[in-house]
């Protein structure tokens, strides 16, 4: 029996509602689709705070502004792992850094920026760490600089620990896990925790993709991943941010999605963009 009422029950109303809130402030697009995921994460939220209804739940959430927060890490949390999509990091190694590397003896640049958009709990910026780690180790000179970000401060939290189950280290060829990671003793048995040398080599930060207040300076980024976060935003919002990603890109710099976006270029090319493979994509000029 649920002593709180019955938090089932989401009037069309408070659905709107919550749908202009979390459109207006992130650009994260709730389509009617995702009324069920609405009810089911926030009925948690409700039961924590001993509310009864949705309705009661709006109320609160006008008087209390750090809920919105709150609100949005209930709502934002996606499903990750590491190494997902192997042939993002493949292609990087294969086709990216050589051409980093070809461009350095005649300019002299060694450093890579990334940024890891939508972040999550940390996988896939350590990821990026431990493949671009192990390419440049012995390369003299190159400076490699992540910056992995989220608007849900939950995950960033995780990300930041660098601690993992058993489960969640599942993916991770073994070569890299035993360089890369410690294994947790007597009360941290049965977790493993990410190495400093790649802990140092990424930097977490909270940021609002709708709003460019936070981006990265123009022109100074080599890679961006922002994978299966476009799924969530209208076309409007994602044309916005696209915007935003190219003018943070080096030219020739590249750009990742997830495996069912696209960013719905003409025989994989418009004015912006070139693409190489599917989900991965240059900026062009």
């Amino acid at each position: 029996m649920n002593i709180w009422g019955n938090v089932e029950e989401l009037s069309a109303r408070d659905f709107q509602t919550v749908r202009q809130v979390v459109y207006d402030t992130i650009g994260v697009n709730l389509t009617e689709a995702k009324k069920s995921l609405v009810i089911s994460r926030l009925s948690k939220r409700l039961r924590e705070l001993k509310i009864k209804t949705f309705a009661d739940y709006f109320r609160f959430l006008r008087d209390t502004p750090d809920e919105v927060e709150v609100m949005f890490n209930y709502l934002t949390t996606n499903v990750t792992r590491f190494f997902r999509e192997k042939h993002h990091f493949e292609h990087i190694c294969s086709e990216y850094l050589p051409f980093l590397e070809s461009q350095a003896r005649n300019n002299g640049v060694k450093e890579i920026g990334i940024w890891s958009a939508g972040c999550s709990t940390g996988e896939e910026p350590y990821t990026l760490a431990m493949v671009l780690h192990n390419y440049f180790q012995h390369k003299n000179g190159w400076s490699i600089n992540i910056m992995a970000s989220d608007v849900n401060t939950e995950v960033l939290e995780k990300a930041r620990t660098g601690i993992y189950s058993k489960q969640e280290i599942l993916g991770i060829p073994y070569h890299y896990l035993k360089k890369y990671f410690k294994l947790g003793v007597g009360p941290n048995e049965g977790f493993f925790k990410i190495k400093k040398v790649l802990r140092d080599l990424v930097t977490f930060r909270r940021i609002n993709l709708v709003s460019q207040e936070k981006y990265p300076a123009a022109g100074s980024l080599n890679l961006i991943f922002c994978r299966n976060v476009f799924i969530y935003f209208s076309r409007e919002t994602r044309q916005k941010i696209l915007g935003f990603f190219h003018r943070s890109l080096l030219p020739g710099g590249l750009l990742f999605l997830g495996h069912s976006e696209s960013i719905g270029t003409s025989e994989g090319r418009d004015e912006d963009w070139l693409m190489l493979r599917h989900t991965i994509y240059k900026r062009i000029p």
